[in-house]
């Protein structure tokens, strides 16, 4: 992969530079201020995508829902390090847990569902790459360093559960829109370094004639990170080829990865006290992703009325992952397990210490317990996941009843291929909580299976304009998802073959009550089926380790959401606002619960009925030709709607207590109440300055889920401070400062075993977080040369 990126690279640098496109006359894309303080205009995009499909686009106005659309313009203003934080500051609802506490490893939440590069969190989002969903095959994760930032034009957030969108709408669908020659003509260069080792660059350069364009990017990111042995690096390349600006066109766009990922997790809050806050407890944990995505989109007016769309994509993503953490292992006690020289041989426990079975190493041999295996253990996998499918949408504009009316039919296939290995190699733990490997491997840990998905969508959806004011839409979405499983090993355990089918409808209206005014509802469904990390991860007398062990398991059923949504949007020229209450209930929701002998060791499980509601508002207001002003707030209410018991023996108020009752009412953990942002800019000719603030209110730890511990992960706010100055027309010097304040907090908590790997002086230290980043600098250049 990276001789691909490096010989890509070099491939697109000889097709620019040769490149016979005739450019149009180059626009000056920097920001303009309007003098005339009657012409004060929020700079709004007014239209979204109504379906995946490129070509699908309709009025904001007429979206029966909340939606939100950030443009490349505000982004690179902000300076945001990648899609997951610029979100986190800019959108309503939407915040970030640091689970494995790497930038580009964050867990999203959004309107109180979640979707995380990690497994084990229920994924309820479905996030989209011009037209493709990108959750990725074998578990609906999202890997967030995979999207290329900088070629990013448009972003959509798509609340609620919109059929249309397919699997894992059920809070709603993040729709990425990348640029083109058009969007972006000449050169860009971008080179930044700051705080912690951070050092960053970009390339790109876009060309267009009147029915082609080319547009390039190739972008990367090195840093030795804020906490100890967290260095990561990040190599991004994408170019996307356009022909036909009209009615009829295709864009073929290639984006391409090769990244090495350090995120050393959650720490007890005793070793933060202890060594500070850039303290790990075991490492190191590395994911080294390396992705190919192929994408063509196409459309095609075949008369006044009516446009055919579709695409064709294949998209392969290979992932390893090693991990070094503490161990279950320990010389056997009973005197019977010894090896021929008498010395003791190592062995498992159960959580109450009264069994003990004796470990095998891969050639079925026991193994003699010694301090190069009973201290440690390294884990490694690797993911092999291969999709590809084709789209068709038709799109018709035919009057109903003397009214204008537009309807979109449209199919998708997906498949995907999964070949997934891992095992545990026992070790021994360093003075500094590293881990070396001793060679043996646990036989029982040997895991190899091949996965194979295929989801088959079939939809329609119609937009009629019933009267001046008033707007419906209909929609509906059959779904049919199959998953099919085979186990590598020497037996069959793992085989299994799953079918899910549903219909998801929608109905929605707009109405404006008066010019500035309108009013927005809808009522809708979506579900998402089981992945093949959740089917063979459900037997709760035979846990997994995530992702490592898979054993065979009883099905589960798959997760179906309702969502009821009103609000109101409005304002004009230079103040707009816009707010909504919403209402969704999960069917069988999966939830991932830890056995308790490991954080990363449990087991999948339907837990009946979920809740997420809430309440949103949000203002934008151009408060002078310089001056603007975004807020927001967000009530987010997640709770359980179903008792059922969750195993808890590292709860820190255990009480010997090895399960606990989970009770109708109980908050879902990590999701705030309480959510507010507000940014604020203001420009000049030459000069941006920019102020941010985020808050969040208290959240309980993963492994609460009862709701009984009353020290919960604290609420903080965090201030940024950015700003830019045009030297000329062509450079411009940028700097943020995030963690203004120095703020310390954590995003993210669960509940672990510390002595297991720091002693008997932490037995009591069963409250791990993510600490949050300290405050970190990052200024650079960025020079825009346009295409002649």
């Amino acid at each position: 992969m990276r001789h691909l990126l490096r010989n890509s690279a070099v491939l697109l640098a000889a097709a620019i530079g040769g490149s016979a496109i005739a450019a149009d006359p180059a626009v000056d894309a920097d920001r303009q201020p309007k003098t005339d303080p009657a012409s004060i205009e929020l700079p709004t995009i007014y239209v979204i995508g109504l379906t995946p499909t490129a070509g699908a686009e309709g009025d904001l106005r007429r979206y029966p829902g909340n939606a939100q659309v950030f443009g490349s313009d505000d982004m690179r203003d902000q300076q945001s390090r990648n899609l997951s934080r610029y979100l986190a500051d800019n959108a309503n609802g939407l915040h970030l847990a640091d689970a494995a506490n790497n930038p580009f490893q964050a867990d999203v939440f959004y309107r109180g569902y979640s979707v995380s590069p990690l497994l084990g969190l229920p994924q309820g989002l479905a996030v989209y790459q011009d037209g493709v969903r990108i959750n990725e095959i074998f578990g609906d994760t999202v890997n967030w360093d995979l999207v290329p930032d900088d070629a990013i034009d448009r972003i959509e957030l798509i609340p609620g559960a919109n059929p249309v969108f397919g699997q894992n709408t059920l809070g709603g669908a993040i729709s990425v829109r990348t640029k083109t020659g058009w969007d972006q003509p000449g050169w860009q260069a971008e080179a930044g370094a700051g705080s912690f080792g951070r050092i960053s660059s970009s390339l790109g350069y876009g060309v267009a004639g009147e029915d082609t364009a080319l547009y390039a990017l190739l972008q990367t990111e090195d840093e030795t990170g804020w906490r100890d042995y967290s260095q990561s690096r990040l190599r991004q390349l994408f170019t996307r080829a356009s022909i036909g600006r009209g009615d009829s066109g295709a864009d073929l766009s290639i984006t391409a990865a090769d990244n090495s990922l350090r995120g050393n997790g959650a720490v007890p809050i005793e070793l933060l006290d202890a060594e500070g806050r850039d303290a790990v407890f075991t490492h190191p944990d590395i994911t080294e992703p390396q992705m190919l995505f192929v994408n063509l989109q196409w459309r095609h007016r075949i008369s006044e009325a009516s446009t055919l769309s579709g695409g064709v994509y294949w998209r392969r993503n290979d992932s390893r992952s090693f991990n070094g953490d503490g161990t279950e292992f320990a010389a056997c006690a009973d005197p019977a397990n010894v090896d021929a020289n008498g010395a003791p041989l190592l062995c498992e426990f159960e959580d109450d210490g009264d069994e003990e079975e004796v470990v095998v190493d891969q050639n079925s041999t026991p193994v003699t317990a010694s301090e190069a295996n009973d201290s440690a253990t390294e884990n490694s996998s690797r993911t092999r996941q291969t999709g590809r499918g084709l789209s068709l949408q038709w799109a018709h504009e035919q009057p109903l009843l003397g009214r204008p009316n537009r309807r979109y039919v449209g199919m998708s296939i997906d498949d995907g291929f999964t070949r997934f290995r891992s095992q545990t190699e026992l070790a021994q733990l360093s003075d500094d909580r590293g881990t070396t490997g001793s060679g043996i491997v646990v036989g029982e840990s040997l895991v190899g299976l091949h996965a194979a998905n295929r989801n088959l969508g079939v939809f329609v959806s119609d937009i009629w304009q019933a009267t001046e004011r008033l707007s419906i839409t209909a929609a509906g979405r059959y779904q049919r998802a199959e998953v099919q499983l085979r186990d590598q090993g020497p037996d069959d355990d793992l085989d299994g073959d799953h079918h899910f089918t549903r219909f998801n409808p929608l109905i929605g209206a707009t109405f404006d009550l008066r010019p500035t005014l309108t009013l927005f509802g809808s009522v809708s469904e979506a579900s998402r089926a089981p992945t093949p990390v959740e089917l063979t991860c459900a037997n709760p007398e035979a846990p997994c380790k995530l992702p490592n062990g898979f054993v065979d398991d009883p099905p589960l059923d798959q997760v179906i959401t309702r969502n009821i949504e009103i609000g109101l949007r409005g304002g004009k020229r230079a103040l707009r606002w816009n707010g909504a209450l919403y209402r969704g209930i999960s069917r069988d929701d999966i939830l991932f619960i830890t056995d308790g002998r490991l954080t990363n060791q449990g087991y999948f499980s339907n837990v009946g009925d979920t809740l997420r509601q809430g309440a949103e508002i949000n203002l934008d207001w151009a408060i002078s030709t310089s001056l603007r002003l975004s807020v927001g707030y967000s009530w987010v209410d997640a709770r359980f709607r179903e008792d059922f018991l969750v195993n808890t023996p590292n709860h820190p108020l255990g009480n010997n207590e090895q399960t606990r009752q989970v009770r109708s009412g109980d908050r879902i953990p990590l999701v705030p109440q309480h959510l507010a942002r507000a940014n604020l800019g203001w420009t000049t000719d030459a000069l941006y300055l920019g102020l941010g603030v985020t808050a969040r209110s208290s959240s309980h730890y993963r492994g609460d889920e009862a709701n009984v511990d009353d020290r919960r992960i604290g609420g903080f706010m965090l201030v940024n401070a950015l700003g830019s100055y045009r030297v000329s027309r062509a450079v411009t010097l940028f700097a943020r400062v995030d963690n203004l304040l120095d703020t310390d907090y954590a995003t993210f908590g669960l509940y672990g075993e510390a002595d297991e790997v720091l002693g008997d002086q932490y037995e009591d230290s069963n409250r791990f977080i993510g600490p949050g980043a300290p405050r970190a600098f990052h200024a650079g250049v960025r020079i825009a040369l346009p295409a002649t």
